[in-house]
């Protein structure tokens, strides 16, 4: 299983060296793994100016010279991109033109809103407003015509969100989330498993009831991220997940090379 989402100081929010995540991945005999930098064009489109766009040559050349070091270790170049409808023409063109092996479509901020990650997007909102408006964003996201690979951590809002019980209750967003994950698997996307969801009640992100939700419609393609920022986090929770999967009947999770899926056995 392949750690698909991971962020070092190329993002704006890390500090780690690439390096320790490969010198991790070697102590524990992992041989493949992905980084995604933060992409956030829609914090620059928004004029919130907290998310610095990575330096794209540099975070290239840098993998260049790791895979170099390490041809033991697959080394993945992913990019994470932060969804705006300003920003899906700028998108499109970096991923023509980035050589990227793959990439992560993700909602963090709602148009108006600003980011979930803030305790202002909350302000005069129920948690059922709340969540309704971040799966509106996210149902925009994956139908944009952004040739992306992985829908990431759908679920993402409720890492901040301030209410007692954080959990997201299907029922109440059935509609919004069945069209979601529809498009998701019309499009012959993944969906991501992310595994960055302390405090949230679950596991994962997206829960135990949205991937359920997800093979029931159809869908089989998943993805693996610990969402880490750290070399620490490289695969966390990942065994946890792997029990999940199987007993759903899953036997499969995916990576990307050169954006071509592949499948690895559970």
């Amino acid at each position: 299983m392949t750690d698909l989402h991971l962020h070092t100081c190329f993002s704006h929010d890390s500090e780690e060296d690439a390096e320790n995540y490969i010198l991790a991945a070697r102590d524990r005999g992992i041989t493949a793994l992905g980084f995604s930098e933060h992409y956030d064009y829609d914090d620059y489109l928004n004029g919130e100016g907290v998310c610095a766009l990575p330096d794209l040559e540099a975070y290239g050349k840098k993998l260049t010279e790791l895979s170099q070091k390490y041809p033991d270790v697959k080394i993945l170049k992913g990019i994470e991109l932060g969804y705006s409808s300003d920003a899906v023409a700028h998108y499109k063109e970096l991923l023509q033109s980035g050589k990227f092996d793959y990439s992560i479509l993700s909602v963090h901020t709602v148009k108006g809103r600003g980011d979930c990650f803030f305790p202002r997007f909350y302000n005069g909102l129920s948690k059922k407003q709340a969540y309704g408006e971040y799966f509106k964003a996210v149902l925009e996201s994956v139908r944009s015509d952004i040739s992306f690979c992985i829908a990431g951590h759908i679920g993402y809002v409720v890492r901040y969100a301030p209410y007692e019980d954080k959990r997201v209750v299907y029922s109440e967003f059935a509609p919004l989330i069945d069209e979601i994950l529809r498009e998701i698997i019309s499009r012959d996307k993944c969906l991501e498993i992310n595994t960055s969801a302390k405090g949230t009640g679950a596991i994962t992100i997206p829960d135990r009831a949205l991937i359920e939700r997800y093979l029931t419609l159809g869908g089989k393609n998943f993805s693996l991220g610990s969402d880490a920022h750290s070399a620490q986090r490289l695969t966390e929770n990942f065994s946890a997940v792997k029990k999940l999967l199987l007993s759903l009947g899953v036997s499969y999770t995916c990576r990307f090379e050169e954006g071509r899926l592949v499948k690895e056995n559970l």
